[in-house]
């Protein structure tokens, strides 16, 4: 056998298709074969948006699209393109005019030119609507209940409209802008900042990422009046011995009802109608007058008064007479008297009772060569001797002076 292998050679053969198999071994461990890497749920980079809005458009659908596509090419190419690096797809809408659905075709470029890629995903769908502005209502609703003695006087709203921008179908639906302010514990005029809500008919919010507004919130002015019922008051000036504790003195009305702001309101405890004369009162012996109402700065009346009605009732005043006969009367060589002297006075009640001709002095004011015979009228000065008295009216006596 051995003689055999080496009459044959078999020994250097056999090594020789040794070394022949080990260097094509070496060759093929040392190739690169192809093969194919499927991508999935890749973002696609949405071109030329600007010249959406450029059309008063707007994207409303597709801005988050994804493609599937199968990359070919040898392993270290494939390597290369590993987690998404080197991969970009694209899709351009500078051709979209016109709001609608749209199916754009895609680009996908790699980072190596030595690949094959094949689309799974057929294209990219995107929905584009119509960019619009509008303006929207402000509406504001009222939450709670004012404090008892509160009223409101209105409110503004600054601005009252807000204008939103958006895809027209979005704006479509919607119908104001919704605020809440909660009054249960205003009690003064407030001014606050509130912000609102976008809603439709029903009142659901309408939410979309795609909207924009002018203003996030709008300032309320709310205004509040204090009501209260305010006692009138009038002051009455002595006069002599008559007081306010002498008379009694009746306001209608006597109180009024008010509103008003409620920094004054609050502090307001009666309305002074003035001073009244009780010396104009007695010496008119009118009784009654009427006031006009003045009402501080920031006060109505809710009662629409704008006149008081005072009436004075004597309440222990009497009106007496103090009759002084002739023989009473200052004694004169010049004249004669004519008739007897009745003076009126205001007094007590208990007073008029004892008065007598003591209770008041007597004077004649005249000068002797100013008489002509016969009848002549001379004025007289009566001045009570009573402080429990006062003289009404002035007086004059009729003498009579004799022929020389």
């Amino acid at each position: 056998m051995m003689e055999w292998i080496k009459k044959n050679d078999i020994g250097p053969k056999a090594a020789a298709l040794l070394m022949a198999f080990l260097l094509w071994l070496f060759l093929v461990s040392g190739r690169d074969v192809n093969m194919s890497k499927t991508f999935s749920r890749v973002p696609v980079d949405l071109r030329g948006v600007d010249s959406l809005t450029a059309n008063n458009l707007i994207l409303t659908g597709g801005s988050q699209s994804t493609v599937s596509f199968r990359v070919t090419g040898s392993s270290d190419r494939i390597a290369m393109l590993s987690d998404n690096d080197g991969l970009t797809v694209t899709a351009d809408l500078s051709g979209i005019t016109e709001p609608g659905e749209y199916d754009l075709k895609y680009q996908v470029t790699a980072s190596t030119s030595e690949v094959t890629i094949s689309k799974i995903t057929a294209s990219v769908p995107v929905v584009v609507d119509r960019l619009i502005s509008k303006s929207v209502p402000v509406d504001l609703e009222l939450s709670g209940t004012l404090q008892s003695g509160y009223v409101s006087d209105g409110y503004s709203l600054d601005p009252d409209a807000v204008t939103v921008t958006g895809p027209a179908q979005v704006l479509d639906t919607i119908v104001s802008a919704a605020a809440d302010f909660d009054i249960s514990d205003v009690r003064a005029s407030t001014q606050t900042t509130l912000s609102y809500t976008l809603v439709d008919a029903s009142g659901e919010e309408v939410k979309s990422s795609l909207l924009r507004v002018d203003t996030p919130s709008v300032r309320l002015t709310y205004i509040v009046r204090q009501r209260g019922e305010i006692p009138l008051i009038i002051n009455a000036t002595p006069y002599g011995f008559i007081n306010s504790d002498l008379v009694d003195i009746t306001l209608e009305p006597a109180t009024i009802r008010v509103s008003g702001l409620p920094d004054v309101v609050s502090t307001l405890n009666q309305i002074d109608l003035g001073t009244l004369s009780l010396e104009q009162v007695f010496e008119n012996e009118q009784y009654v007058y009427t006031r006009p109402l003045v009402l501080p700065n920031g006060v109505t009346s809710d009662d629409a008064v704008t006149t008081v009605r005072v009436t004075v009732t004597p309440k222990d005043v009497v009106k007496a007479n103090i009759e002084l006969t002739r023989d009473l009367l200052p004694q004169s060589e010049d004249f004669t008297y004519a008739s007897d002297l009745i003076v009126s006075v205001w007094t007590t009640a208990d007073s008029a009772r004892s008065l007598s001709s003591g209770d008041v002095d007597v004077t004649l004011s005249y000068r002797s060569e100013e008489l002509t015979p016969g009848l002549n009228e001379i004025p007289v000065k009566v001045t009570p001797l009573n402080n429990q008295m006062i003289l009404i009216g002035d007086y004059t006596i009729v003498v009579e002076v004799p022929e020389e």
